[in-house]
């Protein structure tokens, strides 16, 4: 294998054992990548993932929580749902020009991530964590997923997406995607939830590669902000689950999920 062909082998991740210098050169290519994708956009920024996170997350939510912590929260819009039964937000996003005072009525700090990945708070601050599609964009993910498990209380939830494909071969140009995210491997991804003190209460399978793209087609703004399309996307995921492959180099691998979905728990 080359330098970074066993990276497509399912057990380590690109970028997870990166140095000091390789992390801040990944940060600062990555540090407004997304926001510069939304900028560049031909459309208007639309938040296109609100009944997909109804579904696979939030409906399952019954209390309410003093603190949250949102991670990679652009500028807000996946936790403005929450924001009735949060006493009050505090956010780490890199791009400023997302930040804002309040979430839906609900007061917010933002601050920058920290190049190495710590998290500025005391051990116990938070009783829930949500970060949906962010860590792709980071280098030393298992650094952060452990981070994750310092700050909250024993007990707080932990809700989470990630992709569990490689998203192509990124030491290529990718149309569409920043220069350096890919997803992780699931089982790794599990591994490491769970030797940082995460029990899993709820994994769902969901983005199956169809669904917004036929949804688009039928001229609907998005697949997963359709209840219609998130319930079909989640049957089909659930059904083609048997096809899981991470890097998906191959026509038939293509179909099977591309993302999955935790409800996770801290562990006392």
């Amino acid at each position: 294998m080359t330098d970074t062909q066993h990276y497509f082998s399912e057990t380590s991740v690109y970028g997870d054992d990166f140095t000091l210098d390789q992390i801040k050169q990944w940060y600062e290519e990555e540090e407004y990548g997304y926001y510069n994708l939304e900028k560049s956009s031909a459309t208007e920024y639309s938040y296109i993932y609100n009944r997909l996170n109804d579904f696979h997350l939030y409906r399952f939510l019954t209390e309410r929580f003093q603190v949250c912590l949102a991670y990679g929260c652009a500028r807000g819009d996946d936790i403005a749902p929450l924001a009735p039964r949060v006493g009050r937000f505090v956010a780490i996003e890199p791009a400023e020009e997302w930040w804002s005072d309040t979430i839906a009525g609900t007061p917010i700090t933002y601050m920058k991530p920290a190049l190495s990945g710590d998290i500025r708070a005391a051990n116990g601050t938070f009783d829930l964590i949500v970060c949906l599609n962010v860590l792709h964009h980071i280098a030393n993910v298992t650094h952060v997923i452990n981070e994750f498990s310092l700050v909250p209380a024993p007990g707080a939830t932990f809700l989470f997406r990630e992709p569990i494909t490689s998203m192509g071969d990124w030491r290529k140009p990718r149309r569409g995607l920043t220069k350096n995210e890919r997803g992780f491997p699931v089982r790794w991804l599990e591994k490491t939830l769970d030797n940082a003190g995460f029990e899993i209460r709820r994994r769902s399978l969901c983005m199956f590669p169809t669904t917004h793209r036929l949804a688009q087609a039928l001229g609907l703004r998005s697949g997963y902000d359709n209840i219609f399309f998130v319930w079909q996307d989640a049957l089909i995921s659930k059904m083609t689950a048997w096809n899981l492959h991470y890097h998906r180099d191959t026509f038939l691998r293509k179909f099977a999920p591309w993302a999955a979905s935790y409800i996770l728990t801290k562990r006392g």
